[in-house]
């Protein structure tokens, strides 16, 4: 577990490369006592570092191509994002009687509400002055539950990470005792290395964090928040999409989907940068380390998209 602490404080973020370089080998890992399946890369990984060493065993939980989650025989709990994310799913769980724990609802973990919807308006047009964000940042020491719906990818903070975090500790704990403290151990390194995350990545979009960029789909909500980010939503054509940044100041495009060829020509045409990123973390490496490569080449990339317009 050392291995990842000091992988992560050794880190500089500026680069975009490996992030963290130790895994924690799967050779060290106990047979498995009893099983927990997690859905949402970003927490599994996590969730399967803190159970290093242990015998948990645990799982990532996926849809198959129908949407139907496919949830593994013999799972002592799943720890899942809530009905909001996961509606599906939520139904399968009610049927089913299969313990589960809502990491979104954790206590410590920041919900924000959902914007409106994507149906962003052309640059001339009068805008909602909610559908822009300049973050404020905040800490753990409230749990904020707004009205109505809600942003479904909380961990693209890491304050919000700890906090579910937190939760899994406990419910490990509480499934096996005997391991209290090999548990308490391993949340508190995670933690540690959560928080230098945190910190280099403030530290990385210190600079930019005042420089608005466009983004096409609604998906960063909390990144924004957390390190300060300005954005602006924009929608419809090429040229729509040209015209807001022009009219914006914005010289770089972030998507959560990949681009249409034509987009990608005219943002080229007129002198954007634009990157694909992976909010939901569904290319993320399946390890113990992956939540922090991810989110450290997120940010690097992001970074590098807005420095260079």
């Amino acid at each position: 577990m050392a291995r990842l602490v000091a992988g992560v404080i050794a880190l500089w973020l500026g680069l975009v490369a490996p992030l963290v370089g130790g895994d924690m080998p799967a050779k060290e890992t106990p047979q498995a006592g009893f099983r927990v399946g997690v859905t949402q890369p970003p927490m599994f990984t996590l969730a399967s570092a803190l159970a290093w060493g242990s015998p948990v065993e645990v799982l990532l939980v996926e849809r198959d191509e129908s949407g139907h989650w496919r949830i593994p025989d013999g799972l002592t709990v799943i720890f899942w994002s809530g009905a909001t994310l996961e509606p599906e799913l939520g139904k399968q769980l009610a049927e089913s009687g299969q313990a589960a724990v809502s990491l979104i609802d954790a206590a410590g973990v920041h919900q924000l509400a959902k914007r409106t919807p994507a149906e962003w308006k052309a640059p001339k047009e009068d805008e909602d002055p909610h559908m822009e964000s300049l973050g404020k940042g905040y800490g753990m020491v409230q749990t904020i539950r707004p009205e109505g719906a809600i942003d479904t990818l909380y961990w693209l903070d890491p304050l919000n990470a700890m906090a579910a975090l937190e939760a899994i500790t406990m419910v490990f704990q509480g499934l096996d005792q005997r391991n209290h403290w090999a548990y308490q151990g391993n949340s508190d390194q995670i933690i540690q290395a959560l928080w230098e995350l945190d910190i280099r990545v403030n530290k990385l979009f210190h600079n930019v964090s005042g420089k608005p960029f466009l983004v096409l789909q609604d998906e960063f909500h909390y990144l924004e928040q957390r390190y300060r980010l300005r954005t602006v939503p924009a929608g419809g054509s090429a040229r729509d999409i040209v015209d807001k940044a022009r009219a914006r100041g914005a010289g770089c495009v972030v998507a959560a989907e990949p681009l249409d060829p034509q987009l990608i020509s005219a943002l080229d045409r007129a002198g954007l940068n634009s990157v694909v990123l992976d909010p939901a973390g569904e290319k993320m490496p399946k390890t113990t380390g992956g939540y922090f490569k991810w989110f450290g080449n997120l940010a690097s990339e992001l970074n590098s998209c807005v420095t260079r317009s």
